[in-house]
């Protein structure tokens, strides 16, 4: 039995701030158009569509298996809190197939609580075969503890598709290795850059005789416009010019006047904006906006359903949000109101004349799988992973079985009209049957394309040409003593930073000089240079492995 620490709940917790103090979004997920439920497609990016669609038909191979006789590997997983392993999962049957191995799913999917579910798992000492998870950072602390088995030797040895891979994106092998230097836990690996993009209501722009804004005057110019001139025509002053799901989308105009949300990276240097002169004048900028009446008076209380109301309620003109739902509202109300036109728009220039944007999809994934140090088919285990790299495999977890949910079609796969047109959304229904499952495989966005409709398309493209992603902040390892401390120091900082720059913004409290010297003094004194050093630290170490 592995040792086990009393730690668990700090490294949750840890894990929990993480997301909330690094300088851009989290590029995983994003909640669906219609009722706010994750997507977990949304990940997936732009390059190399359609490369994993040119092997022969699937199906009696023997060229991928692992074993002589059928073998069956436990397995562990049951992630966001709603997604356990299915046996009948027809994917992972047909790799069954393929490979000779199939898995015994052993996490209850009665179980609400994903991570109180690991966290019962570990404190057991009884694991399956193989244990997924989707907080690699936590894994890694397990793996150095002696839970999970050093996977680099097995990489090396007999999973040639994972080696190739690493030593093509040598950053994928950084990722995946802990800060003692070993690999516990092969990621899913998303593809593609664009995650968050500006909204406009185009129809708003023509009405107003208005032209997309490209600087942050022009902006402001049109969100004015937005509030006074009654763009929808109803006669009421009840326009909102900027509106968002989430509550932080307040500090999304931050890079208009340089400032950072959270912990950043620039020239591999880590920085934390709020500590920062630009951080005041960032804030008072949005104060002053909100005070205007240009973003939404409710933006921290809304909730998820801000967008759903702003937009079906004809009040909302702009918004910060993920292109693909977003753009979703243009079929959706296209019935309702024929000349409804919420279309994409690259960020609007800087004080200093850059476009940036703050969020984009991240390179890879918190989730993965690894494999348990007590598990008596090591070997038979890392095979299974490697065939989830290969063309085959990766074309079964990206698009399903040929002829069940794909047809061939100049040598790519095309989905069936009947899960194109689901009702339950494509990404759902494919989920259903164990497509775009989050274990380790590399995502081809060729899978997204098919589904997203022309306008997030047309977002997808604007901002992959410009180019205008800024620096994102590296996923790195800590060591144990590192993360218990970072842990401690960050949920205060964290809980700081956020209740100060919602009392500015909302006038609760005045910025001036002197107040945000004293929250900078605050946040010396609760520990944010040693939090920097500790960062920097980390990172140094990333980035030498």
């Amino acid at each position: 039995m592995f040792k086990k620490r009393n730690g668990f709940i700090l490294l949750l917790a840890f894990a929990m701030t993480m997301s909330l103090l690094a300088g851009c979004a989290d590029s995983k997920k994003e909640p669906n158009a219609s009722d706010g439920k994750a997507e977990n497609g949304s990940h997936a990016g732009a390059n190399n569509a359609g490369n994993a669609g040119n092997n022969k038909k699937s199906g009696g191979t023997s060229g991928h298996l692992v074993t002589k006789d059928p073998l069956e590997l436990t397995i562990h997983m049951h992630f966001g809190d709603n997604v356990s392993y299915q046996d009948d999962w027809p994917v992972f049957q047909k790799a069954a197939e393929l490979t000779n191995v199939s898995l015994k799913g052993t996490a209850p999917s009665s179980a609400t609580n994903s991570k109180e579910l690991f966290n019962i798992t570990m404190a057991s000492g009884e694991l399956s075969d193989i244990v997924h998870f989707n907080l690699k950072d936590v894994y890694d602390n397990y793996g150095v503890e002696g839970a999970f088995e050093p996977l680099n030797d097995l990489i090396d040895e007999h999973a040639p598709n994972i080696k190739a891979l690493f030593e093509e994106r040598p950053d994928l092998k950084r990722h995946a290795t802990a800060s003692d230097g070993n690999i516990y836990f092969i990621n899913f690996i998303p593809d593609g850059q664009v995650a968050k993009g500006w909204f406009i209501r185009e129809d708003w722009l023509e009405k107003l005789q208005l032209e997309t804004p490209t600087t942050v005057d022009e902006f402001y110019t049109v969100m004015k416009a937005f509030r006074e001139q009654d763009p929808n025509g109803n006669g009421q002053k009840d326009e909102v010019p900027f509106f968002a799901r989430m509550k932080s989308a307040a500090l999304d105009f931050l890079v208009f006047w340089n400032a950072n949300r959270g912990l950043y990276l620039a020239n591999d240097k880590i920085g934390f904006g709020p500590y920062e002169d630009a951080y005041k004048t960032g804030v008072q900028n949005i104060a002053d906006w909100y005070k205007e009446g240009l973003i939404d008076p409710e933006i921290f209380t809304r909730g998820s359903k801000g967008r759903d109301i702003m937009l079906r309620e004809d009040r909302g003109g702009v918004t910060h949000d993920w292109l693909g739902s977003t753009a979703g509202y243009n079929d959706i109300l296209q019935g309702e109101r024929p000349d409804f036109a919420f279309m994409p728009m690259l960020p609007p220039a800087s004080v200093d004349g850059q476009i940036r944007e703050e969020t984009k999809r991240a390179e890879v994934a918190a989730s993965g799988w690894g494999i348990a140090s007590t598990s008596k088919h090591k070997v038979e285990a890392i095979k299974y992973f490697n065939f989830w790299f290969s063309e085959e495999g990766r074309r079964l977890m990206n698009f399903g079985i040929e002829d069940v949910h794909y047809d061939m079609v100049d040598g790519k796969p095309v989905f069936k009209e009947q899960y194109l047109k689901a009702e339950n959304g494509t990404l759902a229904a494919l989920q259903e049957d164990g497509v775009q499952i989050e274990i380790g495989f590399h995502q081809n966005f060729d899978y997204e394309r098919q589904w997203s409709n022309a306008i997030a398309l047309q977002g997808e493209d604007m901002y992959t040409k410009a180019n205008v992603f800024m620096e994102q902040y590296p996923t790195v390892s800590y060591t144990n003593e590192e993360r218990e401390k970072l842990t401690t120091l960050k949920s205060a900082i964290t809980t700081y930073v956020e209740e100060m720059s919602q009392k500015w913004i909302l006038g609760a409290e005045d910025l001036t000089d002197d107040s945000f010297a004293a929250f900078q003094k605050s946040l010396k004194s609760m520990g944010v240079e040693e939090m920097l050093q500790l960062e920097q630290q980390a990172y140094d170490r990333f980035m030498s492995q």
